[in-house]
């Protein structure tokens, strides 16, 4: 089957290859352009794919950067914080809350090393250990990364609102990051571990759905604002990406030597 995005990138890149401008500039500058032409090559993640990770995770940044500024500085993030905030406190019911209660667990640090357990387990018994230790190095990054941030923003949580008592920081939110960091990562995992479409498309909307509901239970109940949610969620995703960049790229350098072990 043919890849649609390959052959249009092909396309495009054949269309910008016979612009006189750019024959000019292939003609007085051949190794920055063999550079550039390699970025959007759609034959191994050195090409497309991983330039357009590094422009999402350039995206992430910038908007994870403008988040926490806006916090940061009081300005009208903070306001739809506490409006929001209002509005599931004065529509929550007790039933909602259990059951928003149990969800939020999976995002708390037990339910990391249980999920990593088993995760483990499945890994060295498949003898995926690059798998294994990026899987492990991402999860201590994203509660590092998290612990810092809380003590730097150092943001009071919501005042009277919450379901149940909460320490430390609020900002940003380490359930959110969790959720996005580890369920996205496993997601892609296991997405590159079938070949059946449905069961790809199965594994991706799990993830999303389980991701939102992590990051929603935590407003929800009270003990998050909507920002560190979102921020939490930016911050995951940077991470997710950092996993999914490492894993790729020991695949490729893999792929280049057949006698290789497994990873």
């Amino acid at each position: 089957m043919k890849n649609p995005l390959s052959n249009k990138v092909k396309q495009a890149r054949q269309w910008l290859l016979d612009h006189s401008v750019v024959k000019t500039f292939q003609y007085k500058f051949p190794k920055a352009s063999e550079f550039i032409g390699n970025r959007f090559q759609t034959q191994n993640f050195l090409g497309l794919p991983l330039t357009l990770l590094v422009v999402v995770a350039y995206v992430n940044i910038s908007l994870l950067s403008e988040l926490t500024e806006s916090v940061m500085d009081a300005e009208w993030i903070v306001v739809t914080d506490l409006q929001f905030t209002t509005m599931l406190y004065n529509t929550r019911s007790p039933w909602l809350s259990q059951l928003f209660f149990v969800i939020t667990k999976l995002g708390e640090r037990e339910a990391v090393f249980g999920i990593g357990a088993i995760v483990t387990a499945i890994f060295l018994y498949r003898r995926r250990f690059v798998a294994l230790v990026i899987f492990w190095l991402i999860m201590a990054g994203v509660g590092l990364s998290v612990q810092s941030a809380k003590s730097f923003i150092s943001r009071a949580r919501p005042a009277n609102v919450a379901y149940y008592e909460v320490q430390h920081y609020s900002f940003p939110s380490g359930h959110a990051t969790t959720a996005f960091a580890m369920y996205g990562l496993l997601a892609y995992f296991l997405y590159r571990h079938y070949d059946r479409e449905k069961y790809q498309n199965l594994t991706f909307w799990a993830a999303v759905i389980l991701i939102i509901l992590v990051g929603f239970s935590r407003i929800y109940l009270g003990v998050h604002y909507l920002s560190d949610v979102l921020a939490g969620f930016l911050l995951g995703l940077l991470w997710m990406l950092v996993g999914i960049s490492l894993m790729e790229m020991m695949m490729y350098r893999k792929s280049k030597r057949p006698f290789n072990n497994h990873t």
